[in-house]
């Protein structure tokens, strides 16, 4: 995965290469995470690119950030603009269309539901929770993050991911049981 970035915002050497570090140490999560909502390779590099774009025009203000920091400024980054490709997507293109892209080899995104409307449900339903909620669910199910990886690249404890995670689990049963998805 290759973006064109223009570093002409870095001032310094130095800049270039914590900015390049940055990057290394980011991608891969950042396009797991923005292609777990869109499902699509073009869109998920655009959502990164974006992110990363968006590191480098606030480089000065965000290089002396700690690196757990920097990490959840891009994580809110990538799931708003992967969100608003989403938006977008989704009034250009029929749902089935939209709803119809293959998921990735070996990477498969598997909730354990198999019809199509619930599992759209399921994501919209996500969509309406609070970030804090909904970007722990798609970080540790649908990227498979583990929690000790989501605390650290969200600067939060390993507890606070859990009871945060426990909430929204929770949050989610009600809105299915609502939305007449689950009996119980």
């Amino acid at each position: 995965m290759m973006f064109c970035i223009s570093l002409a915002a870095l001032v310094s050497e130095n800049d270039v290469r914590s900015f390049e570090t940055i990057y290394e140490e980011n991608k891969d999560m950042l396009y797991r995470y923005a292609y777990s909502i869109l499902k699509d390779n073009a869109g998920a590099e655009d959502a990164v690119q974006d992110a990363f774009v968006a590191l480098a025009d606030n480089f000065e203000k965000t290089y002396s950030m700690e690196r757990s920091r920097i990490r959840s400024y891009l994580v809110v980054i990538v799931r708003n603009a992967a969100f608003k490709i989403y938006n977008r997507r989704k009034r250009e293109t029929p749902a089935e269309e939209f709803y119809s892209a293959d998921e990735p080899s070996g990477e498969e995104i598997h909730l354990g539901v198999e019809d199509g409307e619930l599992r759209r449900t399921l994501f919209e339903m996500i969509r309406k929770l609070e970030p804090k909620y909904g970007d722990l669910i798609m970080l540790r199910y649908f990227n498979k993050m583990p929690e000790k990886d989501i605390a650290e690249s969200l600067g939060i404890s390993i507890q606070n991911v859990k009871v945060r995670l426990f909430r929204a689990r929770n949050m989610l049963k009600d809105m299915l049981r609502e939305g007449g998805y689950s009996e119980r």
